[in-house]
């Protein structure tokens, strides 16, 4: 390898990129990670102390109103000389309270809560008889909070509180519905329980838990809190290898405890995944740039070198040259220049030769613009053949130059009938035209080819019509003609050699078209066209099915149709045309005779195209 080459502008680029991107994946990531971090777990830590001050606050509401309006019912209860009625009234009013009872001076008990599942009063002293420690605390002026859904099969907490009744200190027992505090604990990233002094599960979004009994007792954020005094206080700590936000509150002097958690999976879940994503963007960016810098470095590197055999080309007179430089400075400017020069030459000889090639002013035109090389392309096109019927009889009678003049007249005729309908004139082999639709200009669709190829055909019939009776008015004889139409695939392009091309169809389907064109005389027709072009354009004839004919190399006999009447075409035609219903009109008109059908073998002329 030279020393020159040894190391490639490529190399260099994208060196240089991929150490750049790097760099800056690595700065962004750590941005991400040092400094983002710690923001982030700064919001997580006050949206959970937020979050356990509003829970806090929410039960803490809650309980004392359980409280106050326990004492209002039994104040109201005492001073009132029916106290069955003023009870059964309280509780159809506040559905919270389940029950009220103070042993042996007070039994209130809501009727909704519980005859409903079976329970009753008896139920509800055998709870009480099964906490009187939690009673006897409550006698000693301690609140005591308890789980009572186990028990009861119902969303119930069991409150035991010291009040006064009658001028007495007593314990008092008050079943109630947690529920209303539910939507304060509710499921969400932050977990939020309230439990009491033992660490028993009082009220959780998830509700099994509270129903199973399910305590908390054990687990390192209830020993944190068991260890402490403070009412209020956020923390974190680690439990099974994972960082944990928390955050508790004591209400009902520490009998009740509001805890909300949330784990660092959770908080930094999605500065994990932005960092993923930064990562692969990263990478993905690197991948991008390096493609980019190593086909870019080649406009770099190579263009004196293009520009070097581009020149060359020209020097041997080849003057179809793309150096493809694209470096936007002074080495692509002069690129321009040779391609335009190169052009300018080319376009020189082009106009020398373009018009003594072709007969067409389609092909004429697209020569000119350099759009036609040697070589085809698969195109779906209809094709069209048309001759003059004993020709080689009439011509015989002529001298060269009336048969020259004679055909020159005709020819006009026909094939402006041909141009007019966007048909491209293929060449002319004596008194024969073909033509073809869909090449070398495509259209719209190949249903509109075929019709403007069966209207050029019509077309052609009244103008013979017409040009027939001059004949007859010059004392000349009325001349026919046969025309074959087509429909399929061909190969369309340039064929020969560079000094000399034509512009042509080839493939089956022209051969066909070529075939139909002569079985005319054979059956007395002046148009035939077969099934395939017959199945696009039959909504716009009147045609009369002819008898089929096989074609060596084909399996399937071909089917023809006789064309008499043509309707709803947008090629209209000329004022006055007489359109006929009937093939046999038709032929009456053209003055030819009914063919003897039974005597016709139109697979006859086959022969000649085999070799025995």
């Amino acid at each position: 390898m030279d020393k020159k080459n040894f190391f490639p502008i490529a190399v260099k680029l994208i060196s240089i990129i991929t150490a750049i991107i790097l760099i800056s994946l690595a700065i962004t990531t750590f941005l991400i990670t040092a400094v983002i971090r710690n923001d982030v777990r700064i919001t997580a830590e006050n949206n959970n102390f937020s979050l356990n001050t509003h829970s806090a606050s929410e039960a803490e509401i809650f309980l004392n109103s359980i409280i106050t309006n326990t004492t209002f019912i039994i104040n109201l209860i005492n001073n009132s000389e029916n106290s069955a009625t003023v009870s059964e009234s309280v509780f159809e009013t506040d559905r919270t309270i389940a029950a009220i009872l103070a042993p042996g001076t007070l039994e209130l008990v809501n009727n909704n809560f519980f005859y409903s599942d079976g329970f009753d009063l008896e139920h509800i002293k055998e709870y009480e008889k099964q906490n009187e420690e939690a009673l006897q605390k409550a006698e000693n002026g301690e609140s005591v909070l308890l789980n009572a859904y186990p028990f009861f099969g119902t969303q119930l907490l069991a409150l035991f509180v010291p009040l006064q009744l009658n001028n007495t200190n007593t314990a008092v027992m008050i079943l109630f519905d947690s529920g209303a505090l539910t939507d304060s604990f509710g499921s969400g990233t932050n977990k939020a329980v309230l439990v009491n002094s033992r660490g028993d599960i009082l009220v959780s979004s998830d509700i099994d838990a509270i129903r199973n009994g399910e305590s908390i007792s054990g687990s390192a954020i209830f020993d944190i809190v068991s260890e402490g005094s403070s009412r209020q206080r956020q923390l974190v700590y680690t439990e099974n290898g994972s960082e944990i936000f928390a955050s508790f509150c004591r209400l009902l002097g520490g009998e009740a405890i509001v805890i909300t958690q949330i784990t660092d999976e959770i908080v930094f879940e999605a500065l994990r995944t932005a960092t993923r994503r930064n990562i692969w963007l990263g990478l993905t960016v690197m991948w991008f740039a390096v493609l980019f810098v190593w086909f870019f470095s080649k406009t770099i590197s190579l263009p004196v070198s293009r520009l070097e055999n581009t020149v060359h080309e020209i020097e041997q007179g080849e003057y179809d040259v793309q150096p493809d430089v694209h470096t936007h400075d002074e080495l692509e400017v002069l690129s321009d220049s040779i391609v335009k020069m190169s052009q300018g030459l080319k376009e020189r000889e082009r106009l020398k030769e373009s018009f003594g090639r072709f007969t067409n002013s389609q092909i004429a035109e697209k020569a000119m613009r350099g759009e036609l090389q040697l070589g085809g392309e698969n195109r779906f096109v209809t094709i069209f053949f048309t001759d003059i019927r004993n020709f080689t009889e009439y011509s015989e009678k002529l001298q060269p130059d009336e048969v020259v003049t004679f055909l020159n007249d005709f020819l006009e005729i026909m094939v402006e009938c041909i141009t007019r309908t966007g048909g491209c004139v293929d060449k002319f082999i004596g008194d024969a035209i073909m033509a073809v639709w869909g090449a070398p200009n495509g259209s719209a669709s190949s249903k509109d080819d075929a019709l403007a190829a069966v209207s050029s055909a019509f077309l052609m019939r009244s103008a013979l019509i017409e040009y027939n009776k001059k004949r007859v008015e010059k004392g000349l004889s009325p001349i026919h003609t046969g025309c074959g139409i087509n429909s399929g695939d061909v190969v369309a392009g340039q064929v020969g050699s560079h000094e000399r091309m034509e512009y042509t169809v080839i493939g089956d389907t022209v051969n066909l078209a070529s075939r139909i064109e002569s079985i005319n005389k054979q059956l007395s027709t002046d148009i035939l066209i077969t099934e395939n072009t017959y199945k696009l354009v039959k909504e716009y004839l009147v045609a009369e099915k002819m008898p089929s004919f096989k074609v060596k190399g084909k399996k399937k006999a071909v089917k023809l149709y006789a064309p008499v009447a043509l309707k709803d075409s947008p090629y209209s035609l000329p004022e006055g045309t007489v359109q006929y219903k009937t093939l046999k009109e038709l032929r009456k008109m053209l003055g030819m005779k009914e063919p003897d059908l039974s005597g016709v073998d139109i697979d006859e002329e086959e022969k000649k195209y085999h070799i025995e």
